[in-house]
């Protein structure tokens, strides 16, 4: 990358207009280095519950459904999830980001899984 082009990506993200929730360096590293909040935001990792109230661990995304889903984005988590064929959205259940101050928390986060099938 060349100096000006440095110049212009470093602009880019102090101004807001380019997200640092992904970025490359952090995509290459194992899931379970990322933060919770880095895990949410990555399409490559899911964060799941290891406890019954709070207890999150980040793994490697599997399978259709969650590959490619991030749990926490600007857009519609859900119809991204249900976008998938044979995938269903499992909202979350009185999870709290970290970021963020919420009265409930430790619930499980939002996921997308292979949809059951009815009998």
């Amino acid at each position: 990358m060349g100096k000006r082009s440095l110049i212009v990506l470093l602009a880019l993200v102090s101004s807001g207009c380019v997200s640092s929730a992904a970025t490359p360096a952090q995509e290459s590293k194992p899931c379970n280095e990322y933060s919770e909040l880095e895990c949410t935001r990555s399409s490559q990792c899911t964060l799941v519950q290891t406890g019954q109230h709070g207890g999150y661990a980040c793994r490697a995304a599997q399978g259709r459904c969650e590959t490619g889903f991030r749990q926490i984005s600007g857009g519609d988590i859900q119809k991204d999830c249900e976008a998938k064929p044979g995938c269903e959205f499992k909202p979350a259940s009185c999870y709290c980001p970290p970021d963020l101050e919420c009265v409930c928390g430790g619930g499980p986060p939002a996921q997308c899984v292979e949809r059951t099938k009815s009998k």
